[in-house]
């Protein structure tokens, strides 16, 4: 932190900089083309032969928001030049991940198999389907290992021999580069641009970095979200009373419901809103995932609870915890938890039938969870993932020994995405439109590209009053030298005194009241 107060040229000055370290202000005709995926060009001229042959279709996507969009955006793409085809998404509970032994059943009938967001570690089923004379297309972003299916074609961007430049984008990017890929192969005309509104979605809801293309493309989608009058964003819309959402709202509220039924039911409830034909079909799915959201939250703060409880050492590098009788569909979240809590990676897993634990982990920017879990995959039965997520499965008997190796195995991210902190202390009279002017000129805001915190000291409190159904945030009004601003502390722990002053760390936004807009700080951290 500097030590003199930041200037709103300074401010400009840093977020500039931290945009043009990570690829610069990218627009989308700054998009690599669908060739230079490895593959790409094999796998649409097999796509387009299946069309002219009528050839049964049948895409396999995943239960979490990246797969259900891929799936999503798809399906609207085949539907849009007049081809049919069938899509399935496994169930969590039933199927397990992607592309897997245990959804053979719904491979049986098709002649072209394609995976969104899946499939880059499925060498079993690539081996079924070739002896079943069935051709399977891997369209995937998750880590490759050792070895890679023998399937038709395979396009993932974290191939060795792939041209692609950008690695770090998610299953959905890939899908839509794909259609772009078709679109070409047979000279269709096709607007992809409306495409982008649930591609962004998927971009901020897997985490990807808003960085270079992710940024672009983010960009672009909000606009068509905003722009749009696809039934489902209307409801949403409606339903969060906004206008447009911003890349913090995606990932807090939107990504959550929709994620939300993969975790606790199935995902078809989410792919059906996405995919809702009328206002009514829309409104009436947007309720069952808000039903099964409430579920969600309530499940997922038990096991958060119990999960602190768990650990019994914090000074272990990745921290791990377990439970008998944990949600299996909330595990993620609650990794996502105790990341924010403790600031570690974590992994959390449940106990499920024949002495299985199955489980999630998440990550901060410094540490690649993937690449310290492989060096440990002799442990488990099953694995997947990249550099901030994994899932994992693991025979009771072994999780001491994975436990013990994990520690051995701590695999830091040189040069690391910059994390979230304070990037100076600023008086409290600068805050003001000007301010949020230059702000807004740097979003969207996300992993890769924090939200800018900043420091203010020496504030007094001169009122407080306790905000939400259950008392859980409190707004303060806060005062130094003679200017007075709105705060929000959200999950406080305790009132502050009003006696001494205090030291407040927070990010700037607006809150609109009866129409009225006016700046408030949101609160990160205040002494006590």
């Amino acid at each position: 932190m500097k030590s003199s107060k930041l200037s709103l040229k300074d401010i400009d000055d840093i977020l500039s900089k931290r945009i043009e370290k990570n690829g610069g202000f990218l627009t989308l005709r700054d998009l690599p083309t669908p060739q230079t995926f490895s593959d790409m060009e094999k796998a649409t001229k097999r796509i387009s032969t299946a069309i002219h042959n009528g050839e049964k279709i049948l895409i396999v996507g995943d239960y979490d928001v990246d797969g259900v969009v891929s799936t999503t955006i798809i399906r609207d793409f085949f539907d849009e030049i007049g081809v049919s085809v069938e899509s399935f998404i496994p169930n969590r509970f039933t199927h397990g991940y992607g592309l897997s032994m245990n959804i053979l059943f719904a491979l049986q009938n098709a002649d072209l198999i394609i995976t969104v967001d899946n499939g880059i570690n499925a060498n079993d089923v690539a081996t079924w389907c070739k002896e079943n004379n069935k051709t399977l297309i891997i369209t995937d972003h998750h880590t490759v290992g050792e070895s890679l299916p023998d399937a038709f074609a395979i396009i993932n961007p974290k191939k060795s021999n792939c041209n692609f430049k950008y690695d770090d984008i998610c299953g959905a990017q890939v899908a839509w580069y794909l259609l772009a890929g078709i679109k070409n192969e047979m000279g269709l005309e096709v607007d992809l641009k409306p495409y982008l509104g649930l591609v962004s979605i998927a971009i901020i809801a897997d985490v990807m970095p808003l960085i270079h293309i992710n940024r672009a493309m983010v960009i672009a989608g909000l606009k068509v979200i905003l722009a749009s009058n696809r039934e489902c964003f209307v409801t949403l819309k409606l339903h969060l009373q906004k206008n447009s959402f911003s890349s913090t709202e995606i990932a807090f509220f939107v990504a959550p419901l929709l994620n939300s039924a993969g975790r606790m039911k199935d995902a078809s409830l989410a792919f059906d809103f996405l995919r809702s034909k009328n206002i009514q079909e829309a409104n009436i799915n947007l309720a069952k995932l808000i039903e099964t959201n409430t579920a969600r939250k309530n499940t997922e703060e038990l096991v958060t609870n119990e999960a602190v409880d768990f650990i019994v050492n914090l000074e272990d590098n990745i921290l791990v915890a377990i439970g008998d009788e944990w949600h299996e569909g909330v595990v993620g979240i609650v990794a996502s938890r105790i990341v924010r809590k403790y600031g570690k990676p974590a992994i959390i897993l449940c106990r499920g039938e024949n002495g299985l634990l199955k489980g999630s982990g998440r990550s901060i920017s410094s540490c690649d969870l993937y690449g310290s879990v492989l060096a440990c995959c002799n442990f488990l039965d099953k694995f997947g993932g990249h550099k901030l997520a994994i899932g994992m499965t693991i025979k009771s008997e072994n999780i001491d020994n994975f436990i013990k190796c994990l520690s051995e195995n701590y695999k830091e991210i040189k040069d690391g995405i910059e994390t979230n902190g304070v990037i100076g202390e600023l008086a409290l009279k600068e805050v003001s439109n000007e301010l949020l002017e230059t702000l807004e000129k740097y979003e969207p805001y996300g992993e890769g590209n924090t939200v800018p915190i900043f420091s203010s000291s020496n504030l007094e409190i001169n009122n407080s009053k306790i905000m939400g159904a259950n008392g859980e945030h409190i707004k303060y009004e806060l005062h130094q030298n003679g200017t007075i601003i709105e705060a929000v502390e959200f999950k406080h722990t305790q009132a502050l005194s009003i006696d001494k002053k205090h030291t407040v760390s927070y990010t700037v936004g607006k809150n609109s009241f009866r129409g009225v807009e006016s700046l408030q700080l949101l609160i990160r951290n205040i002494s006590r």
